[in-house]
């Protein structure tokens, strides 16, 4: 198994080394850990984070659990939909350089996720999108799994692949750079039987339709609060 500290989910460090070894960020609770479980159809999947996104949470009625916490004093925001079909949606959230603009910050995480297509090309690929907050990037990761112990999911991952090639797992995410902070919406499903090739073009659809949908409500919602430090 690979481990990645992973840099295009928002964290401004290198993926590999010069030895080649894998970086290695670390990741320390500066809330609690809160996590609320739902009976089915309980929650209408409404969620807020301050000043810097809101949006509703497609297939609410199917959540089990929402868990939320704040990373590194209190520059990492992590949160976490957890459904019933071994899939979960993640927003994550963390600070921009001071002094650096939306479209370089944009270009800064296109290429930091380009070195991860270049070296992991059967596993890593990226694409480009404009809508209501702006510019953003479309990354899509065969066989992810959750990082190290510890680090959470999209902020660290590991790649496990099967030893067939086959799709035992997988990730798409959106990310956007709006005003001092970038936003990351991503999608984790695992699947109880490995799927091959006749069958990956459906998943990759399936799971990129869902992570869309929380990502055009998160735009649709956000686009009309102030980008955080501008609210007056």
């Amino acid at each position: 198994m690979k481990f990645l500290t992973f840099a295009s989910s928002l964290l401004l460090i290198s993926i590999l080394n010069a030895t080649n070894a894998f970086s290695q960020q670390s990741f320390q609770l500066s809330s609690k850990f809160y996590e609320a479980s739902f009976t089915t159809g309980a929650w209408n999947g409404q969620h807020r984070f301050g000043n810097v996104f809101c949006l509703t949470f497609p297939r609410a009625p199917d959540a089990e659990a929402l868990a939320e916490a704040m990373y590194n004093n209190n520059t990492l925001y992590f949160s976490r939909t957890a459904y019933k079909d071994m899939t979960a949606l993640y927003v994550v959230t963390s600070t921009v350089p001071a002094g650096r603009s939306v479209d370089d910050e944009i270009e800064n995480l296109a290429s930091r996720n380009q070195r991860n297509v270049e070296t992991y090309p059967t596993n890593f690929k990226q694409s480009r999108l404009k809508g209501l907050l702006g510019p953003s990037l479309v990354l899509t990761v065969r066989n992810t799994t959750q990082g190290p112990k510890g680090a959470p999911f999209p902020l660290a991952l590991s790649i496990s692949n099967h030893p067939d090639g086959r799709l035992s797992s997988l990730s798409v995410h959106r990310l956007f750079v709006r005003g001092d902070d970038r936003i990351e919406v991503a999608g984790l499903r695992y699947f109880k039987s490995p799927i091959g090739t006749d069958g990956e073009a459906e998943a990759v659809l399936e799971l990129s339709s869902f992570v869309e949908a929380a990502a055009d409500s998160l735009q649709s919602c956000t686009a009309n609060m102030p980008p955080r430090g501008q609210e007056h």
